[in-house]
């Protein structure tokens, strides 16, 4: 560790350097300590939330069959839209009071509302329950994202989002593997599904804490010192849809639909999928779910070890070549794995792994095309209309994508989202075949006066 020190007016302004990271000054090593316990829980206790559900639906409230692709997928949808009326909210929230009190609250509104699902009596219930854990999930992941963007200096800002970005794969295939194996547990002691339900449920409630009090008394206390000034809403949407007249802008926003609608899907109807399915061979609803969550936890460690091969590959290569290549590894992946016909059998380990493979390197190329073409001037409209495409992607893919389950068969949610990462893929191949004479600049944006 190393401190910096420059001089302003007669103040030393000190910035803290822990290996290739380099930080703001005021930010501290307790608080880079706290932003990498916090990018482990965050991620992986919101994506429970979905994974703990097929229990539920099939131990306790006796969901038929034939509509729990469509609840789930109802679910994700609500869980989006309620997302989206709030994040704006909590972000100008936090630019006062500071991230740490709002990161803190997230966590706690999260573990009222798994308190509260396991209560349910009727399906109607959970949108209500959803709405709550809604809320919570928009502040902690609101503010993950600030902090790592308030703390890192800009030459390190990458590397920052790196260790974060791995801690919170790792985070979310220890959370869901041994979270969706609870039930089970808690079942082999004598317990009844409704209990079984409620411990388990309730064990994440508490495990909440332990994630609130890392941020609530690690993380840097105040209101950011740089707080980007922001545009009104209207002008944010005519300079970022303006900016798509450049294909490789609009390019981008497509991505960010697909990859994000990739990403519903599997933290959506993967564990409910292979959970129905062991019910159907004879496995009660706590095994089955105990025995899809290996494949879920390979899936999610492939996806978090690949990501390092790809962020090498993707700075050597053109980014819509990239995206091209990676939208054709992810059409693959989850195609082969819409085809797996005994889902908890040999195959689908390698099938996993597979998504795992493709999961990550759309994510990835997705988010290093924005970056590009997205340039100083206006980069807040075009990631915001970026994220806005993102949502689409989540609120298309589980709507349609849980309409399939029960009319079709339940892979067929990963047979749409391949159809689509293959058009893109071929959208990006057509677009770098045509334009690869041309020089890879930043798109220039104008922003408002």
């Amino acid at each position: 560790m190393s401190m910096d020190s420059s001089l302003v007016g007669d103040h030393a302004q000190v910035r803290l350097k822990i290996g290739p990271w380099e930080f703001v000054p005021g930010v501290r090593r307790g608080h880079f300590n706290a932003l990498l316990g916090a990018s482990f829980f965050t991620i992986g206790i919101m994506t429970l939330v979905g994974n703990l559900q097929p229990y539920l639906f099939n131990a306790v409230l006796k969901v038929p069959i034939g509509e729990q692709g469509s609840l789930s997928g109802s679910l994700a949808s609500f869980n989006e839209l309620v997302f989206l009326a709030v994040v704006s909210l909590v972000g100008a929230a936090s630019d006062k009071v500071g991230r740490r009190p709002i990161y803190a609250l997230g966590f706690v509104v999260m573990s009222f509302a798994y308190f509260l699902y396991p209560l349910a009596t009727a399906s109607g219930d959970l949108f209500l329950y959803r709405a709550v854990f809604a809320v919570g999930a928009a502040c902690v992941s609101s503010m993950l994202a600030a902090v790592i963007a308030d703390y890192a200096m800009e030459t390190s800002r990458g590397r920052l989002v790196g260790i974060c970005f791995f801690l919170n794969g790792i985070g979310v295939a220890t959370l869901v593997v041994l979270g969706g194996r609870l039930p089970r547990i808690i079942e082999a002691m004598g317990v009844e599904p409704v209990q079984a339900a409620r411990c388990a449920y309730w064990s994440v409630a508490a495990l909440c804490f332990l994630p609130f009090l890392i941020v609530a008394f690690g993380l840097q206390p105040g209101a950011p010192s740089r707080v980007e000034r922001k545009e009104p809403l209207l002008a944010t949407l005519r300079i970022g849809l303006g900016a798509a007249r450049d294909p490789r802008v609009l390019l981008s926003y497509l991505s960010a639909m697909v990859s994000r609608g990739d990403l519903a899907v599997l933290s959506t109807f993967f564990l409910l999928w292979l959970t129905t399915y062991g019910i159907g061979e004879g496995l009660s609803a706590a095994e089955a779910q105990a025995a899809g969550t290996k494949f879920f936890g390979i899936a999610q460690i492939v996806a978090t070890l690949w990501a390092l091969v790809v962020i090498f590959f993707i700075d050597k290569l053109d980014r819509v070549l990239a995206l091209a290549i990676a939208m054709l590894l992810a059409s693959a992946s989850y195609i082969t794995i819409g085809m797996v016909d005994d889902p908890l059998g040999p195959a689908m380990y390698a099938a996993a792994a597979f998504m795992g493979i493709g999961e990550m390197s759309g994510i990835l190329a997705s988010q290093s095309l924005v970056g590009q073409v997205s340039g100083e001037q206006g980069r807040g409209a075009v990631i915001g209309v970026f994220s806005m495409f993102g949502a689409a992607g989540i609120l298309l893919s589980t709507w349609f994508g849980g309409i399939l389950f029960d009319a079709w068969k339940p892979s067929a949610p990963y047979i749409l989202v391949g159809v689509a990462d293959g058009v893109l893929a071929v959208l990006a191949f057509a677009l770098y075949f045509a334009t690869r004479r041309r020089p890879a600049a930043a798109t220039v944006v104008k922003s408002v006066a």
